[in-house]
């Protein structure tokens, strides 16, 4: 038996093929924390709830305490019109950040009934969602799995923070996150850290995705299908929308476009509410991605799909270049000019956007530590599966 938590979109997704591949012969349970977005119309979520042994569980507060009060609050709030929801962007990051409108309570008794083996959680997960999960943990000696929130396609700066020390286990796609983080010497003598490959771009996944997609790939006309995915969050965002007018004003071009998804806003004006596909299906449908550094591209690849990096993206308020900049084999569109003049030539050279078989091989052993993308939801299954034979005396 294993219970999953997320609260936003990215989570389901990072963490979606772990709980079908344990669903195969283990109970799984899923439990949103997040009160303002919900995943009910998303094509992924809908999959998961048809397979026979994933579960949703409810452990939302209902007594006269202050965060019920609150919670009130917000299901009245988000009847209110869209205009008025956008206003408030700081409030919904604070009460993603610091309100948690979950009954411990609950949880506890429902990992003794249901004799839960494991708590998954993203790293992404709000601080004080992480204290509260520990604190579940310590006092249930139920192990908490973190798994990884992306692929840190970014070369980040240090952190000083302990974010995957304190937690049972962290699962990793790479040694990025180990680059960012900067554990002590002990963590990896501890057997906390294991890096399995990122699950999200197992082969098996990748099929599973194309088939739970609902879009009709069907080509009619002879137009490039272009897939434009943008980030709304970046200081860049302005640049991509000059792109994107752009692109449209090709008679021969037809371009759809994918946002996105992690952010804070309510579901009716959340980024992934604005996409219209979702990202696996986007690619499948295009002829050509362009995306700015994200693992967006590793989909992409795999998938053999020609490709245009925008490295002129990539100076966003965080600072610092992609790892992708090293790669030389990897398309880049250096400027806008630049990448609407490969766009203009592209029906000439296909082949030469698509990455060659030694080069994918490479790529995917940097970011998924797989050349071949196989497997690695194996090895995430024996992992849960030995965690649930093991009887934890102090986490």
């Amino acid at each position: 038996m294993h219970l999953f938590f997320i609260d936003q979109y990215i989570s389901l997704d990072m963490m979606a093929p772990i709980m079908f591949k344990l669903s195969k012969k283990n109970k799984v349970f899923l439990y949103n924390f997040n009160k303002v977005q919900t995943f009910k119309h998303i094509q992924l979520y809908k999959f998961l709830l048809k397979q026979k042994n994933i579960k949703i569980a409810n452990f939302t507060i209902f007594d006269l305490s202050k965060n019920f009060i609150v919670l009130l609050f917000l299901k009245f709030l988000l009847l209110f019109p869209s205009f008025i929801l956008k206003r408030g962007y700081r409030y919904w990051s604070y009460i993603w950040k610091n309100y948690n409108f979950t009954s411990k309570k609950k949880i506890m008794e429902f990992i003794k009934k249901q004799n839960i083996k494991t708590i998954s959680i993203d790293e992404s997960l709000s601080a004080k969602k992480k204290l509260f999960l520990s604190e579940i943990s310590k006092q249930l000696n139920i192990p908490i799995v973190m798994n990884h929130g992306g692929l840190h396609t970014v070369k980040a700066l240090k952190s000083n923070t302990k974010n995957i020390e304190r937690c049972t286990f962290y699962l990793s796609p790479n040694k990025f996150p180990i680059l960012m983080y900067n554990p002590s010497k002990n963590y990896f003598k501890s057997g906390k850290y294991n890096q399995y490959g990122s699950p999200r771009f197992d082969l098996e996944w990748l099929d599973i995705l194309k088939k739970i997609a609902k879009i009709d790939y069907q080509k009619e006309s002879k137009k490039t299908r272009v897939a434009l995915f943008v980030k709304p969050a970046a200081i860049f965002y302005p640049i991509t929308l000059k792109l994107l007018e752009d692109l449209k004003k090709i008679n021969n071009i037809e371009v759809k476009i994918n946002y996105k998804p992690r952010d804070v806003w309510p579901t009716k004006i959340s980024n992934i509410s604005k996409s219209e596909i979702q990202s696996s299906e986007l690619i499948i449908w295009s002829d050509i991605v362009l995306s700015y550094a994200s693992s967006i591209i590793l989909e992409v690849i795999c998938r053999d799909k020609p490709l245009i990096y925008l490295n002129y993206l990539q100076n966003d308020t965080k600072g610092g270049t992609s790892w992708f900049d090293d790669l030389n084999f990897i398309k880049k569109g250096k400027n806008l000019n630049n990448t609407l003049k490969i766009l203009s030539n592209f029906n000439k050279s296909k082949k030469k956007h698509v990455i060659n078989k030694k080069n994918k091989e490479i790529i995917l052993k940097k970011f998924i530590s797989n050349p071949k993308g196989k497997g690695i939801l194996n090895k995430y299954y024996f992992f849960y599966n030995k965690l649930s034979k093991i009887n934890f005396k102090n986490v």
